[in-house]
């Protein structure tokens, strides 16, 4: 896969994915330059899931060496104003036993203090998993392809949508 995002054609494809529905008001999706950037697995559905560094604007809290790695995988909302930051690699269904419970921080552009995560099955209306922003530990009932609302504001609309692949109950994330 790095070969085809070292060309021009993945790059420009790639992008257009992270940006997501960015403007040019808008900030960039992450500082990320095509020799350094690497996705991982864990998004599905349009979603990418990399550990390039993630915008500015969500990096308060993580120690960075440049040129490295980021510490945990991330996720950019579309359109490009919240993150899920992954700190078990990959969300597995159910309470996972192995390596820990399924730690998720959200962190939205404007720095809301109040703002609330919907998550559900994929193409489900109804949703099944609604906690406060932040950081939290989700316990995502089946597996399958899932889509997370980051919501806040006064009317809570429209939010920013990021779609994580969940593995089945007991299984070990990539590593």
């Amino acid at each position: 896969m790095d070969h085809v995002l070292k060309s021009g054609a993945g790059w420009a494809a790639l992008l257009i994915v992270l940006a997501g529905g960015c403007t040019s008001s808008a900030p960039g999706p992450a500082q990320a330059s095509p020799t350094n950037l690497h996705m991982v697995a864990g998004g599905c559905a349009g979603t990418v899931v990399t550990d390039s560094e993630p915008p500015v604007w969500s990096q308060t809290g993580f120690r960075h060496t440049k040129g490295t790695p980021w510490p945990v995988p991330w996720a950019l909302g579309k359109p490009g104003d919240a993150v899920a930051f992954l700190f078990t690699k990959q969300l597995v269904a159910g309470s996972p036993l192995v390596g820990g419970p399924n730690k998720v921080r959200w962190s939205v552009q404007d720095k809301a203090a109040d703002f609330v995560v919907e998550g559900r099955p994929f193409g489900q209306s109804q949703p099944v998993l609604i906690v406060q922003g932040g950081p939290s530990d989700e316990t995502v009932p089946t597996p399958g392809c899932w889509t997370f609302r980051v919501l806040w504001g006064v009317h809570r609309d429209p939010g920013s949508t990021i779609n994580l692949e969940v593995l089945p109950a007991g299984s070990l994330p990539a590593t």
